[in-house]
């Protein structure tokens, strides 16, 4: 799966240790651990964690799924999960412009989407993007975040990546604008799976 590092553990054991076996694995769950077996594994910078148990007769199986945020270019989305679309679409056609002199919403999701296109690749790529490519995305995204009931819970840390973006890019440090495109596709996703 792009964008996520995964851990899982299964300990198959017998069903009446099944209870201690949990209560052990998340005795220092409060200090931010997880102790399965002999290992110790730091939730820091967990996003999802699943524990499940399934018993078969008179054994058990515990089940541990950790996901952790991916890390450099691995973070970034991967181009083939997106649909193919013209690279120069970042022009804003005349028929996208509400009445009110704005661009319309939809029109402008597409936009940043094609230009964030462009800049994954150019990442992924170990390139420093385009910077018409770069300059559009930041523009529409400081429109987009004006838009009311699209998700005005995530505006301010989205705008404070797309700050830490611009400052990577503005002294085109390829690691820095990594870590921060990967960062706003991760937000983009969760605003999505709850405004969409």
């Amino acid at each position: 799966m792009s964008g996520s590092r995964k851990r899982k553990f299964e300990l198959v054991l017998p069903r009446v240790e099944a209870l201690q076996a949990l209560t052990d694995l998340t005795a220092k769950a409060g200090l931010g651990e997880l102790v399965v077996g002999d290992e110790v594994v730091p939730l820091d910078d967990c996003s999802s964690l699943k524990i499940s148990i399934k018993h078969f007769g008179a054994s058990s199986m515990l089940k541990v799924a950790l996901k952790f945020p991916a890390l450099g270019l691995d973070a970034l989305p991967t181009p083939e999960a997106d649909a193919p679309e013209a690279a120069e679409g970042t022009q804003q056609p005349a028929e996208t412009v509400a009445a009110s002199g704005h661009p319309r919403y939809k029109s402008l999701k597409k936009r940043m989407k094609s230009s964030f296109k462009l800049i994954v690749l150019a990442l992924r790529a170990s390139q420093v993007p385009d910077a018409q490519a770069v300059a559009s995305f930041i523009a529409d995204s400081r429109v987009m975040t004006r838009f009311p009931g699209k998700g005005d819970a995530f505006y301010p840390a989205y705008d404070a990546e797309v700050d830490r973006f611009e400052a990577a890019a503005a002294v085109g440090d390829l690691a820095a604008m990594t870590a921060s495109a990967a960062a706003l596709d991760r937000m983009k996703k969760e605003c999505h799976s709850r405004h969409a």
